[in-house]
């Protein structure tokens, strides 16, 4: 009830004062397939405002290098309002209140990009009263996603919030939100608080900022946080305080200070086999108010009252009242029979006539006030009950004997005693209220249950004696080829419950050493053997050593080596000679990196593709072991696009297909349109062709035009070439 009444106050009286027409949102996306992306932008609005939504909502795209590719206009949608719901005859719902939620959603088939993208949408101002920034009206907001490339993820969504958070707290009252997202693809999570983006300000648009348009095109990433005031932070945005998310929930948890209008940004950043996809910052205003709360009974329930351990306390019984703007109270303690059970004290105590459960009453404001609330709790009692027992010092399994000590406050007489010394023990229980000569059968921690019987009130304690383990030693290495230099990794399977000391000895009188799990490199071929010793100071104290003869066994290594001839040629003539130069190698492969590889040498290879290779040699000699080198070549390339003036798609067998020639480019799209502008083609691969069909059926003869657009993979500058040809038959 309490959250309830102070949500309503605050937006009765809260919105009054917010001139800002945006107060939060978000992006984010769905990929429908390819290039084909659902985007949604979330916008938050005081619908009292006079600054409406954007009619058309611009979104700016970039590739993934900052450069702008694309942009789109999406529809306003009709806004919802926020609904009120509150039943409590104590509160009026107050009147005026509109808070809107458009959702703008638009489906765009992106254009290719190798790189990702990154959509953004900006928009001028903040409202001048935010406390938390400087100079908050020159500062805008931005909103902005990334997609990730194809290359990290194919077909990627990204995470969205799942709920609002409230624009509207109570200073020094405690909120706690579920800031928590939602991923379609089931993706990591991790949440953060953070520094939103400003947008366009009064350096870019009119000071007038409640009638500036949102900026065509959006600037592009990377984008400068907003400037917080002094004393400010992303993870200190209340100047006070205290505000966190836990980065694995998502669950917000805060304690504003003081009033105020404060920015804040939440974070939630998705990841995939530990690759980052996509960050999508929500950017939002949290108004805070001082507060005055309305009438409530309530008694706090007795398992959450200060001081308490067990129903089993006692008799008596300090009550708490946790109401809220009372200034009269009957309480009524639910004994049957009498109306002597009554208090008229703020917090009363009182000692119940015997055990049992009790239904107790509070009456908030009785005297006929204007708003009255009654409660109910109900309250056991028994007589006080505390077992204990002091805990016997740690043993070793070997010789093990432990005594226990009952003790605690109980009644006398009447009360009994069992204890439980778990499946390990003999014996494993007892009754009495003292036990001497428990033995365990293993080690580790036992627990141990002490319980109090008296009447219908048990009490129980549980603690854990520990037993020490007999220690045991025991060492493990890689089963697999060892091949000088071999680095050695030795894996210790020791075991005790105390702490453990170790000297290692590898055999090739080197340095030994005292580690648990030591590394080693054995330089020369050979046989080695490996001493362990071990030995332990407290619990089972013990001395252990185990040695493994030949153990290591490290075989020579050939050396690979091997020239190529030249090192830089022309996509005319892209020819090269490989030459074995390896030693102590009774096998090699060359390997070119364009999905050939050859056992020959010397031997020529020829590259289709232009650009830097890096074939490398890989050698073994007789035991197995292997040794690697590498080379690298260029190819310069050589960039040209060749354009048909005309084909015959006859069935000829001859000239029946249009397909412009392409060379070494580092980007390509072509489009072919009929003599009215209907496309006919798109495509992005370089051997993409026309068969003279259109909808299934012959084209009909005459000219049509082409548009391509391609990067020119040496010298990286963006081209365009337009022209026609002719179909003829």
């Amino acid at each position: 009830m309490k959250n309830l009444l102070v949500i309503l106050f605050l937006i009765q009286f809260g919105f009054a004062g917010f001139s800002s027409h945006i107060v939060g949102g978000e992006i984010y996306y769905d990929c429908l397939g390819g290039t084909t992306y659902k985007v949604t932008v979330k916008l938050y609005r005081d619908c009292n405002s006079t600054t409406p939504y954007d009619t058309d909502l611009p979104v700016t795209v970039f590739n993934g290098f900052g450069a702008q590719i694309f942009d789109f206009l999406i529809p306003m949608p009709t806004p919802d309002l926020l609904d009120v719901v509150f039943n409590n005859p104590c509160v009026s719902i107050p009147s005026g209140i509109c808070v809107e939620e458009a959702i703008y959603q638009k489906t765009v088939t992106l254009p290719a990009s190798a790189s990702g993208y990154t959509l953004s949408y900006q928009k001028c101002c903040r409202t001048g009263s935010t406390t938390n920034l400087i100079n908050p009206g020159d500062q805008g907001i931005t909103l902005t996603i990334d997609i990730p490339p194809v290359a990290d993820a194919i077909c990627n969504n990204s995470p969205r919030f799942n709920n609002y958070p409230p624009l509207l707290l109570c200073a020094n009252e405690p909120l706690i939100f579920d800031h928590s997202a939602s991923d379609p693809d089931g993706d990591s999570l991790v949440y953060s608080l953070v520094t939103p983006f400003q947008g366009g300000g009064t350096t870019l648009f009119p000071p007038n900022c409640g009638t500036c348009p949102s900026p065509i095109p959006a600037l592009p990433p990377p984008y400068t946080g907003i400037t917080w005031a002094g004393g400010y932070s992303a993870s200190n945005p209340f100047g006070g305080g205290s505000i966190n998310i836990n980065s694995s929930t998502g669950l917000l948890t805060a304690v504003p200070p003081m009033s105020g209008f404060f920015a804040v940004g939440v974070c939630v950043k998705e990841y995939r086999n530990g690759i980052l996809l996509s960050t999508n910052i929500r950017d939002f205003i949290f108004q805070v108010m001082n507060c005055n709360f309305l009438l409530e009974a309530e008694i706090t329930p007795q398992v959450d009252m200060p001081g308490f351990v067990s129903f089993c306390d006692g008799l008596t019984i300090t009550f708490d009242n946790a109401s809220i703007n009372g200034t009269d109270y009957i309480w009524n303690f639910g004994v049957a029979g009498t109306t002597a059970d009554q208090s008229t004290l703020f917090e009363p105590t009182y000692t119940f006539p015997s055990e049992g459960t009790y239904n107790v009453m509070l009456i908030v404001n009785p005297s006929g006030a204007p708003c009255t609330d009654t409660t109910w709790q109900l309250f056991t009692v028994y007589e006080d009950i505390t077992p204990q027992f002091p805990l016997p010092a740690s043993q070793c399994i070997t010789g093990n004997s432990f005594d226990f000590d009952g003790q605690g406050i109980y009644p006398t007489p009447g009360t009994t005693f069992e204890w439980d010394f778990g499946s390990d023990a003999v014996p494993s229980t007892a009754l009495t209220e003292d036990v001497s000569n428990v033995v365990y059968s293993d080690y580790g921690y036992q627990p141990v249950t002490y319980t109090i019987f008296y009447q219908t009130c048990e009490e129980s304690v549980t603690d854990s004696v520990f037993v020490f383990a007999e220690p045991e030693i025991g060492f493990q290495i890689a089963d697999e080829l060892m091949c000088a230099p071999y680095f050695a990794v030795f894996d210790d399977t020791s075991f005790a419950s105390t702490d453990i000391f170790y000297m290692w000895d590898f055999g090739d009188g080197t340095e030994l050493s005292n580690l648990s799990d030591p590394s080693h490199m054995y330089v020369n071929p050979g046989t080695y053997d490996v001493t362990l010793t071990i030995w332990t100071t407290s619990g089972c104290i013990d001395t252990l050593t185990l040695s493994m003869a030949d153990l290591i066994e490290v075989f020579p290594s050939p050396v690979s080596a091997f020239s190529v001839s030249p090192t830089e040629a022309t996509v005319f003539y892209p020819n090269f000679f490989f030459t074995d130069l390896s030693q102590n190698a009774v096998e090699q492969t060359f390997y070119f990196t364009d999905g050939y590889s050859t056992t020959e040498t010397p031997v020529w290879h020829s590259y289709v593709e232009s650009g830097y290779h890096y074939p490398y040699q890989v050698v073994y000699n007789e035991f197995g072991c292997p040794d690697t080198s590498w080379q690298t070549i260029y190819i310069i390339p050589f960039t040209s696009v060749y354009v048909p003036n005309a084909f015959s798609p006859d069935g000829d067998s001859r000239n029946d297909i249009w397909q412009p020639v392409v060379y070494d480019t580092e980007t390509y799209e072509i489009w072919v349109f009929d003599r009215w502008g209907q496309l006919i083609m798109n495509s992005t691969s370089e051997d993409a062709n026309w068969d003279g069909t259109k909808n299934g059926k012959s084209a009909p003869i005459g000219t049509y035009t082409y548009f391509i657009k391609y990067t020119d993979q040496l010298d990286g500058i963006p081209r365009e070439i337009r022209g026609h040809f002719s179909l003829i038959r």
